[in-house]
C-alpha cells in the first residue's frame, strides 16, 4: 500500500492490521491496529499475546525452510510446504 509493508493477522478475536518497516533482519511494526469485537478468557490472552509479540521488535532468520521470528523470550516460527 502506497510502497509501504503492511502486515495482516488474524488472531481468534480480532484481525489485526499495521505497516511494518524491515531493517536488516528487524521488522518493526508501526501503529497496529485491531477489530472492535471483544472476548473473554483464553482467546483474549492469546490477542494480548500477539499485540505484545508485535510491540517489540521482531529479530527474523530463515534456515531450512523454516522463518522464525523472534520478539523478546517468545519466537513463532512459519514452516514453508
Amino acid at each position: 500500500m502506497n510502497d509501504s509493508l503492511q502486515l495482516a493477522v488474524k488472531t481468534p478475536c480480532n484481525p489485526i492490521s499495521g505497516r511494518v518497516s524491515i531493517n536488516g533482519s528487524t521488522l518493526t511494526a508501526e501503529r497496529l491496529a485491531t477489530g472492535a469485537m471483544g472476548c473473554i478468557g483464553e482467546q483474549s490472552e492469546q490477542e494480548k499475546w500477539v499485540l505484545d509479540f508485535l510491540a517489540r521488535q521482531v529479530e527474523m532468520t530463515f534456515s531450512q525452510n523454516t522463518l522464525n521470528w523472534k520478539s523478546g523470550p517468545d519466537m513463532l516460527s512459519f514452516k514453508i510446504k
